[in-house]
């Protein structure tokens, strides 16, 4: 039995516990630890105090501003971009987009009179031509029968007026034979029948005649030139082919002939036109307002129109046509404005906008649409100041053009505003 154990048992039976000594391999060890706790705080301790005590400082040199107002750090000045605002003048106007078309009053579709075979073309498209210019020339039966009708009538009309001649004079001398008792009154009776034959027979030739000349005019044909042909000695002279001609004169929009084609008259039931004729000098602007525009709509109204063929350039015009009701479909009014021309810039099928002006100009900030931060029904903007910090103000605002909005309060022309950056600013400051 070990001589301790009676002490131990002692304390034991007292209710003390009795006190172990450590051991010397465990006080080496936590000699060690305390050791290597002193080198680090020599070591890093500066560290640890700075990023303690200089934290907070810089926390408060971005958020610590008055209300309303906020200052970024340098890094955020830098991302952000700064516009001036400017005095500028805005239109009360409304813009729609429409489509240049050919003005129907000053253009033409030209039919060809004549059924038959095309043998002729004198212009195409893009020609400039005068009013008469021969367009194509047609091989048409019906113009050579109408030509051959004109000079067999002219003929029967010279002969009828040479039977009345010698009917006239036969009846006046039967009448003076039986005046002088010299003849039979029969003679005389039949000199009048054969007189009053022959008056018929001109009246019959003369009413053919003009019915034949009212056929070749119906064909294009002119006074003078029906004049000729009557005139010709035999069918032999005659052209077998027929000119068709410019009834305006302009420019040749569209050509919808080629040469060998047959092509039918309207006469014969024909429906497509062969050549397009207009005048260019003034086009359409064919547009469908919306619905809500329609009040705005007003014959007289001087509108601007812009293509994007040349986006640098108004075009002035007028609005002639303002639709009676809305389309069905589409719910949207027509409406046609006359542009002046006289360069001939606008081409048919052109997409165009046009700005319709409907009240007087109004000046006043121009703030750029970017710049606006929108909450609800309420506009706001950061204005910079020349500290490099931000105010918070709300604006009101009026017409807008062109990216730019007019401010009707809370800013002035000369102080600048955040363009870029003003949504992250706006959630930065609130501390999103």
């Amino acid at each position: 039995m070990d001589v301790g154990e009676p002490r131990v048992q002692a304390e034991a039976e007292r209710g003390q516990v009795p006190r172990r000594s450590l051991t010397p391999k465990v006080q080496l060890a936590i000699v060690g630890i305390m050791v290597a706790l002193f080198v680090a705080a020599v070591l890093f301790g500066p560290t640890l105090f700075r990023l303690v005590t200089e934290q907070p400082a810089k926390q408060e040199t971005v958020t610590e501003a008055e209300p309303g107002t906020f200052r970024p750090s340098p890094q955020q000045w830098n991302s952000l971009k700064i516009a001036p605002i400017q005095e500028q003048t805005f239109r009360d106007a409304h813009q729609t987009d429409g489509t240049i078309a050919i003005d129907d009053d000053m253009t033409t579709p030209v039919f060809s009179p004549y059924s038959g075979r095309v043998t002729k073309l004198f212009a195409k498209a893009g020609d400039k031509i005068e009013q008469g210019a021969p367009l194509l020339a047609v091989a048409a039966s019906e113009f050579v029968q109408a030509q051959n009708d004109l000079i067999s009538n002219a003929a029967t009309l010279r002969t009828a007026r040479a039977q009345l001649n010698m009917a006239q004079t036969n009846e006046k001398r039967q009448h003076d034979l039986y005046s002088a008792q010299g003849g039979a009154l029969k003679d005389w009776q039949q000199s009048q029948v054969d007189l009053a034959n022959s008056q018929g027979t001109l009246a019959s030739a003369q009413i053919a005649l003009t019915a034949v000349r009212n056929r070749l005019r119906i064909l294009g044909k002119s006074p003078s030139e029906i004049a000729a042909l009557e005139a010709a000695p035999d069918t032999t002279t005659l052209d077998p082919e027929a000119i068709v001609e410019a009834p305006i004169g302009g420019t040749v929009i569209a050509r919808q002939v080629g040469l060998g084609q047959n092509i039918v008259s309207p006469a014969n039931g024909g429906s497509t036109p062969v050549f397009q004729i207009g005048d260019l000098s003034k086009v359409w602007l064919v547009a469908n307002a919306r619905e809500v525009d329609a009040p705005l709509m007003r014959l007289g109204d001087p509108v601007e129109v812009r293509v994007l063929a040349f986006p640098d350039r108004i075009f002035s015009a007028k609005i002639t046509y303002v639709g009676a009701s809305i389309d069905a479909s589409t719910h949207r009014l027509p409406v046609r404005a006359e542009v002046e021309n006289p360069d001939r810039l606008l081409k048919p099928q052109m997409f165009a906008s046009f700005t319709i002006i409907t009240g007087p100009d109004a000046t006043g900030p121009a703030v750029p649409e970017e710049a606006i931060v929108y909450e609800g029904d309420i506009a706001r903007v950061w204005v910079a100041h020349k500290d490099r910090s931000l105010e918070l103000r709300v604006i009101r605002t009026g017409r807008s053009a062109n990216g730019m909005t007019l401010a009707l309060e809370g800013v002035r022309a000369g102080e600048s505003v955040v363009t870029s950056g003003a949504v992250f600013i706006d959630r930065a400051a609130r501390g999103d």
